[in-house]
């Protein structure tokens, strides 16, 4: 007997993790990069920075100042509060107080390629999606997952995903999730406040398949 999809279990949520704060523009990983203190990029140092702004009826923060910022005196602070003025949201009200975190990862002062760790989906795609797509055999693989590796353009969309894992291999799940990967796009910010437009995202996907007699089980 075929068997179906029943359970779809993404890390990055069962449904799409919208972001608390959804940016309509950001800064760029290579925009950081050309922000990147000079103290701080010639020690290969990575910082972090909280700021307080205020949402403007536009949606752009402004008068930010710096809540936190680790480690002190490399210039992540004033770096940061520049980069802020390139963030606007959606869906906030004029003069709230918006808290925005920011890290300065190390790579970007090495200039070497920047992998999101945890990006904040603002779309993936249905349960249906990956029905369709995923192979149903007799007697298949009950736990199947597969992680792409894409790179983010504007908007969060991804593009030149490929495959990192695939488990089983050889049956044909990666590439069915590859083709999925359309229905995925990422906040312009990650839940640490790195830019993702420019860097890399790695996407994890597990799901369980069950008997046709089992699935409403």
């Amino acid at each position: 007997m075929l068997r179906i999809l029943s359970l779809s279990t993404l890390l990055v949520a069962a449904t799409p993790a919208v972001a608390q704060t959804a940016w309509t523009s950001a800064p760029t990983a290579a925009e950081m990069a050309a922000a990147y203190p000079a103290k701080a990029r010639a020690e290969g140092v990575g910082g972090a920075v909280e700021l307080t702004c205020t949402a403007a009826r536009s949606g752009a923060m402004t008068d930010c100042a710096v809540l936190g910022e680790t480690p002190r005196g490399y210039g992540f602070g004033p770096a940061a509060r520049r980069l802020a003025g390139q963030l606007t949201a959606t869906g906030v009200i004029r003069g709230a107080e918006i808290r925005v975190p920011m890290t300065f990862p190390p790579e970007l002062a090495r200039s070497a390629p920047l992998t999101v760790k945890t990006p904040r989906w603002s779309a993936i795609p249905s349960v249906a999606d990956l029905q369709a797509a995923v192979p149903k055999t007799e007697g298949g693989p009950n736990d199947v997952r597969v992680t792409l590796v894409c790179d983010v353009q504007a908007g969060g969309v991804l593009s030149d995903c490929a495959v990192d894992r695939e488990e089983p291999a050889g049956q044909g799940f990666g590439a069915a999730i590859l083709a999925t990967a359309p229905g995925f796009r990422v906040d312009l910010m990650s839940a640490e406040g790195m830019p993702t437009v420019g860097a890399k995202v790695r996407v994890p996907v597990r799901f369980a398949l069950k008997p046709v007699g089992q699935a409403t089980k």
